[in-house]
């Protein structure tokens, strides 16, 4: 933008001296013109009172220092100065008295020395080659066009830096945005500048104060609902332990655990977006092998086999554990929750050839409806959808994503890519 102000500031004052130095250079020119007339018409009228008595060899027979070349006509036909021929009808009509000022090839100045008493009075004639008083109006050229350069390079200087400075707030303003954009709501723009711009920065201003205060409120809410359902938690637990089947007691009271643990862990993922950014990373391989043995006692009562095909080293992932414990479990609970007992399971885990990893989880079942296929994370199946969705931000925000295909059984595919941790400075 700044390139583009100076650009056209440039181009409209070069413009603007063009249009006044077309007319200065022609007016230079027939200046020096008529300076060169003016200067030979002096020195003829200054030989005027001497002309008759000049003795021979008075005038140089060659242009003086100052190019002007003197020629006298006496009556007896004699010539002194530089011997230049002169047409006879313009000697004739010297000589009675008709002077001829003007140019032929160059600046020519033929006049009568009247007034000394002869019938036939001499004749004066003074010439100014052309590149005697063109070498004059060049120099005031040159003098005329490296003026207007510099005006026209003072006029880019000055623009320059007024396009700097204007662009210098949008920069800052720029950059602001740039921070609250990257979530740092506590930036300000400082606005400053012309008016229009100022007025902008301070509505940024306004608009990051205003969204970080949703963020905390946002924040104390979920913070607020969280801690509610300890209460109804901790109901269902005393219930539990209450019954009389100690098997169906000790399933519920494990369901019961994995809850208490979702729901801590949402409370520290409100505590921790309050706070700054910290490494994430956790070993895809070992999560996996976890969740498959947690889910492995519900895949037997439904008489389902889940298989895990893994490698030995670890895969390190940019996601925190809790949060790809989170993922699994709710990719598992989908093909528990809408498949048929007894269809079988499978997860493959391996490393991406780029750093980090990627789990495909395949199921025998009647796969994804269209919909789904068609818009990866979104369905109206219920949980199915939001389960999903879950993934997917997991995976984005991982620098991965989330694919929905068909396994080759027939039935549904989630293939879940994570991007690799970050390197620590």
């Amino acid at each position: 933008m700044r390139a583009q102000l100076t650009t056209v500031v440039a181009a409209v004052l070069g413009a603007c001296l063009l249009v006044l130095l077309v007319p200065v250079l022609v007016l230079a020119r027939l200046d020096g013109e008529q300076r060169a007339l003016i200067t030979a018409v002096q020195r003829a009228q200054a030989l005027v009172p001497d002309a008759a008595t000049l003795p021979p060899g008075a005038l140089p027979t060659v242009p003086m220092a100052d190019g002007l070349s003197v020629t006298i006509y006496l009556p007896d036909g004699q010539v002194l100065g530089v011997p230049t021929p002169l047409a006879p009808e313009v000697l004739d009509a010297a000589r009675h008295g008709r002077a001829s000022i003007g140019r032929s090839g160059q600046v020519d100045v033929v006049m009568p020395a009247a007034g000394l008493g002869a019938s036939v009075p001499p004749v004066i004639r003074v010439a100014v080659p052309d590149d005697v008083w063109e070498r004059t109006a060049l120099r005031i050229w040159l003098l005329v066009i490296a003026l207007a350069l510099a005006l026209l390079l003072a006029g880019v200087l000055v623009a320059e830096f007024l396009a700097r400075r204007q662009v210098g707030w949008l920069d800052a303003l720029g950059g602001g945005a740039e921070r609250i954009a990257a979530g740092e709501l506590s930036a300000r723009v400082q606005p400053g500048g012309p008016p229009e711009i100022a007025r902008l920065g301070a509505a940024l201003d306004r608009l990051a104060a205003r969204v970080e205060q949703l963020m905390d409120a946002q924040r104390v809410r979920s913070a607020d609902l969280t801690h509610r359902l300890r209460t109804p938690l901790t109901a269902l637990r005393l219930g539990v332990d209450g019954l009389r089947d100690r098997s169906a007691a000790a399933r519920l009271s494990a369901d019961l655990d994995a809850l208490s643990q979702a729901v801590d862990e949402v409370i520290r993922a409100v505590r921790r977006s309050e706070e700054p950014d910290t490494p994430a990373q956790a070993d895809l391989v070992a999560v996996a092998r976890e969740r498959v043995n947690f889910w492995s006692a519900l895949a037997e009562d439904t008489s389902r086999v889940i298989s895990l095909a893994a490698p030995e080293q670890p895969v390190w992932v940019r996601v925190r554990h809790p949060d790809l414990r989170a993922a699994l479990d709710a990719l598992l609970g989908n093909v528990f929750a809408h498949t048929p007992n007894g269809i079988p399971m499978w997860l493959l885990v391996r490393a991406s050839p780029d750093g980090g990893g990627v789990l495909i989880v395949d199921d025998a079942g009647a796969g994804f409806p269209p919909a789904e296929a068609l818009w990866p994370g979104r369905s109206g199946g219920g949980s199915t959808g939001l389960g999903l969705d879950i993934v997917r931000r997991i995976a984005e925000d991982s620098g991965g994503g989330l694919v929905l295909d068909r396994s080759p059984s027939g039935g549904a595919r989630v293939e879940l890519s994570l991007g690799a941790p970050l390197a620590e400075d």
